[in-house]
């Protein structure tokens, strides 16, 4: 067994370009670690690596790329939602998420996609000013073209990697 992720991944071009450079920035400032841009598709669970990235493939079938708007700033006092993007739930996004939970036999938290800016434990005070600096105007629209599935997360992003990759291609 293994800890997964899955991830829809955002299309090469000056959007993602400008997120990655915001991850990138954002973890320099505040020692955190840097990450690829993604949005959350399903988030950690345990299963048999082969079996789940056979799900993945299935799940991606025949899917088309589409966009998902960032429409807004959110942050929690959870390391891994300290700075995020709130993805807009369109109908698309919330059908892969199901197809996810279903594919895979989970009973998960209500779905909340996002795309996270900086993983920390940054104090909540701090949090507004650092969005503010950030200068990002929204929303953001970006192009999801692949679904990944990632291992080994949990608590060292050092460890992470990628297990599989499905391009959207329907």
């Amino acid at each position: 067994m293994a800890s997964c992720m899955t991830w829809l991944v955002p299309a090469a071009g000056r959007e993602r370009d400008r997120l990655t450079d915001a991850i990138g920035r954002l973890a320099g400032e505040h020692a955190a670690p840097v990450f690829a841009p993604h949005v959350t598709l399903v988030d950690a669970f345990d299963g048999p690596e082969a079996e789940v990235a056979r799900g993945l493939e299935r799940l991606a079938a025949g899917a088309a790329p589409f966009e998902v708007s960032l429409a807004e700033f959110g942050h929690e006092p959870a390391y891994f939602r300290s700075l995020y993007l709130r993805a807009d739930p369109s109908a698309r996004l919330t059908a892969l998420h199901e197809a996810g939970l279903r594919a895979w036999e989970l009973d998960l938290p209500p779905y909340r996609p996002h795309l996270s800016l900086l993983y920390s434990d940054l104090p909540q005070d701090r949090k507004p000013a650092v969005m503010g600096a950030l200068g990002m105007a929204l929303p953001v629209t970006i192009r999801i073209d692949a679904a990944e599935l990632w291992t080994d997360f949990r608590q060292d992003v050092a460890r992470w990697h990628r297990v599989a990759r499905v391009e959207l291609s329907g």
